[in-house]
């Protein structure tokens, strides 16, 4: 509680200081309008407005319209400017407006566009924003249009992400690969990556940006690239917010608020939520153990997964002047994962088919507390690209792990069982720096340098159940005390610009790492100290208008994550145990990639081809228990090298104006080559995922969405992934001017989806089925405060548009 009060105490003196200097503020000029199809009136959603300089084109400020084509600009200069007007599949509207001191409110009127097509009695328009924007280096997926995920959080978002796939675990995977970077608006976060996605409702979240080949500015770390949360924040003066409630089938339920407070020079918002989920489902095993005689076992049983979050994030952003910006922002909470399995086993032998059942219960949970504190300064110089921006972050979080696990006989009597607990806090700091500036419309530098430093404490305890005095008995051979360090500091430059057609950005990161692990009950240490350089190249050229190419080199490091490294053992079950690896190598990934896009008519195509090796591959690796013939240990090694080859493909089509499509699909070939203890591990397989997210509009309030997926097979060294196919639907409807919206969605809808694999070494021969309850039905509801909007504005812009106070 005390580590909360400096928190509170921080924002609330922050808080006190800009009421003080709001009183000073200077005017702004807001500039309104409204955007629509020149040919039939309707609003157009998302389209770019652009305030730019008469003189040289340069940006000063810009939006996008919102879903009944209004927008709203600020600024506090005055004189003669460019206004230009871009929506995908209309032409370009530039108009010269002059904006005067004596006015504060400035009408900018109706913003006709009209169609790009030739034949305009032939085009349609949709009202719906695309779901998923494609940039040169990055695609931002909207989520306002992800109806079938309104009442989840980002984990259920991203089952319909291009390149990202989700379980039915609620494991993330980008391109394949479950190791990644997350990022909440462009800050690291600090929770584990499925931890921090599990943790932000999705009604708060406004985009999402997928960066698969960053440059040298991000961290490097995570293989597969970058995962960037933007949170809803908006910029309208007065006060505006929005509400959420959502209640679902077995016993899940939660809400959020968010509030925002906008005056001239300052802007404050706090959000609350609150979310439980449970999930029952059932999972099935068969294993056969290479012994002799050979020896079978089967589980069957019921589980429940349940998680609960609860978390408060607040901010204020100061703008006492046209070239600073200094935001104070916070956010703490807490999160739990509980679970418990009832599982009948059965066993026998080749020798004996007499069949030994016994009974398993696992009982266990995960989670704690956190917080962070992050301050930010932004100082613009002369021109848009020429600024300085500087970013700390203090946070603190707990992580305490506790399982029971019992194993009964037909009596329910206790013949085995053991207690693992890891207990412990982590701590620690990241910053950062970064300077631009433009030399000409060629050469563009940018410099900065970033650093992060981690501590923790574990404490790891073992208990086994002794059937003579039928308590648990402390194992000190097992229980271990675990201090972890950390320290990252890189240094990066890149340099950019454009020449005609053609764009290109060169990058350079140079990464020093100190890492210690210390057993303080034994003394013993593992230490690393290193350098690493970490090139990064973009270059793009664009045809025209419509047609554009890509291509992207990196060079990223992916370290092992804290609970790969522990050096001590931890039971899962009677029959399960897993171990970290403390001499675990980083992995090095070099991703090229080559994409091409292009716009006809209202629709979009974007294609990549890409290529990924890794070095260092780490992989989760089974063996049986040293000793025994029938427990299976789990642990990770670094096994040789894998490759990716493949193809996205993902089309935008308007197929009419009341319904929108996306169509994506993943298409690979991996291959790992290495060996672990002896044994080769050389695989080789082809995989493909497809997506198809369908949205229809049959009337002006109401949205339907279906959206079918199919997950194909996938390889490990070890294991085989099986394909499944699912479909989620949902219907939202708008009342009351789209102030109230209510959705009903259902995820899986005809209970097709699941996990199966299997698992074979020289040891042993396993297979897994794990199945959720389905389908999974949730009602959502949200309220906004002011409908993020402001008041349509009235008049029609021509030559330069209306002026008025």
């Amino acid at each position: 509680m005390k580590k909360y009060r400096i928190v509170v105490i921080a924002m609330l003196l922050f808080i006190g200081v800009s009421l003080n200097a709001n009183a000073e503020a200077a005017k702004k000029h807001i500039l309104f309008g409204f955007v629509v199809d020149a040919t039939n009136g309707d609003p157009l959603e998302y389209a770019t407005v652009k305030l730019l300089s008469i003189n040289d084109s340069a940006l000063i400020t810009g939006t996008v319209t919102n879903l009944n084509g209004e927008f709203l600009l600020e600024t506090k200069l005055d004189g003669e400017f460019l206004l230009q007007v871009n929506y995908l599949g209309y032409q370009k509207s530039i108009q010269t407006i002059e904006v005067k001191n004596a006015f504060r409110n400035i009408d900018l009127g109706t913003i006709r566009l009209n169609p790009a097509a030739e034949n305009l009695s032939e085009v349609t328009v949709i009202a719906n924003e695309n779901a998923v924007d494609y940039k040169i280096d990055k695609k931002v997926m909207h989520v306002s249009q992800q109806y079938t995920a309104a009442s989840g959080s980002a984990v259920d978002v991203l089952q319909n992400a291009p390149a990202v796939q989700v379980d039915v675990e609620g494991n993330v995977a980008l391109r394949g690969n479950s190791s990644f970077t997350v990022l909440i608006d462009g800050r690291p976060t600090v929770l584990e990556s499925t931890e921090a996605l599990e943790q932000i409702p999705a009604a708060m979240i406004q985009d999402i940006e997928i960066i698969t080949n960053p440059s040298a500015k991000y961290d490097p770390e995570g293989t597969a690239g970058i995962i960037n949360i933007i949170t809803k924040k908006r910029s309208l003066e007065g006060v505006n917010g929005i509400v959420n409630a959502n209640i679902g089938l077995d016993d899940k339920y939660g809400a959020d608020v968010l509030l925002n407070l906008r005056t001239e020079n300052f802007n404050y918002f706090i959000a609350v939520d609150y979310n439980n989920r449970n999930n029952p489902g059932n999972m099935e095993e068969e294993t056969e153990f290479y012994s002799d005689p050979l020896l079978f076992r089967t589980a069957d049983g019921d589980r429940i997964r349940g998680r609960e979050r609860y978390s408060m994030r607040g901010g204020i952003e100061w703008f006492p002047n046209e070239k600073n910006t200094f935001v104070l922002s916070g956010r703490m909470g807490h999160r739990s994962h509980e679970w418990k399995t009832e599982t009948e086993f059965n066993e026998w032998t080749s020798a004996d088919p007499t069949v030994f059942r016994s009974y398993s219960i696992e009982d266990g949970g995960r989670g704690g507390n956190f917080y962070s504190v992050s301050a930010d300064y932004v100082h613009q110089f002369s021109g848009p690209k020429h600024k300085f921006d500087a970013n700390f972050m203090l946070y603190n979080r707990d992580g305490d792990d506790e399982t029971l696990n019992t194993l009964e006989d037909v009596l329910g009597n206790i013949i085995d069982g053991q207690i693992s607990g890891e207990y412990g806090p982590s701590s620690g700091f990241r910053y950062r720096a970064n300077y631009m500036q433009p030399f000409s419309k060629l050469v563009n530098i940018e410099a900065g340098l970033q650093g992060r430093y981690r501590n923790s404490q574990e404490t790891n305890e073992v208990f086994y159940y002794n059937t003579a005095t039928e308590e648990y008995d402390y194992q000190d051979a097992y229980s271990n005390d675990v201090q972890y360090l950390q320290n990252i500091h890189a240094v990066y430059v890149l340099s950019n610009g454009e020449w005609n057609n053609f764009g290109y950005q060169l990058g350079f990161r140079a990464e020093y790492t100190l890492r210690e692990i210390k057993l303080n009950n034994t003394g013993e240490t593992f230490d690393i100290e290193r350098m690493d350089f970490l090139p990064t190249t973009h270059l793009s050229y664009n045809v025209n208008d419509n047609n554009q190419f890509m291509a992207s080199y990196s060079r990223r490091i992916d370290r092992p994550r804290g609970w790969f490294l522990e050096p001590f053992v931890t039971w899962e079950d009677a029959f399960n145990v897993r171990s970290g690896n403390p001499d675990l190598k980083p992995e090095y990934i070099d991703a090229y990639e080559v994409g091409y896009q292009m716009n006809f008519g209202k629709h979009a195509l974007t294609t990549e081809l890409y290529y990924r090796k890794k070095k260092n591959n780490i992989e989760r690796v089974r063996d049986l228990w040293p000793g025994s013939d029938d427990i299976i240990l789990a642990t990770f090694a670094n096994v040789g090298n894998d490759h990716s080859l493949g193809t996205e493909i993902m089309l935008n089509l308007k197929l009419a104006k009341w319904w929108s499509s996306d169509v994506s699909g993943n298409f690979f070939d991996y291959r790992v080559e290495g060996e672990y203890d002896g044994e080769s591990y050389d695989k080789n397989s082809f995989t493909y995922n497809v997506r198809w997210n369908n949205t229809f509009t049959p009337f002006e309030n109401t949205r339907i969405q279906i959206n079918p997926a199919y997950y194909g097979p996938e390889v490990e060294p070890q294991d085989e992934e099986k394909p499944y196919f699912r479909v989620d639907g949902a219907i939202r409807q708008s009342f009351l001017q789209k102030k109230l919206q209510v959705t009903l969605q259902v995820r899986d809808i005809f209970a097709t989806a699941k996990w199966e694999a299997t698992t074979e070494t020289n040891a042993f021969y396993k297979h897994r089925l794990y199945k959720y309850r389905a389908p999974i039905v949730m009602l959502n509801l949200t309220w906004r405060i002011n409908n993020y909007k402001s008041k349509k504005p009235e008049g029609d812009m021509t030559n330069g548009g209306g002026m008025g106070e």
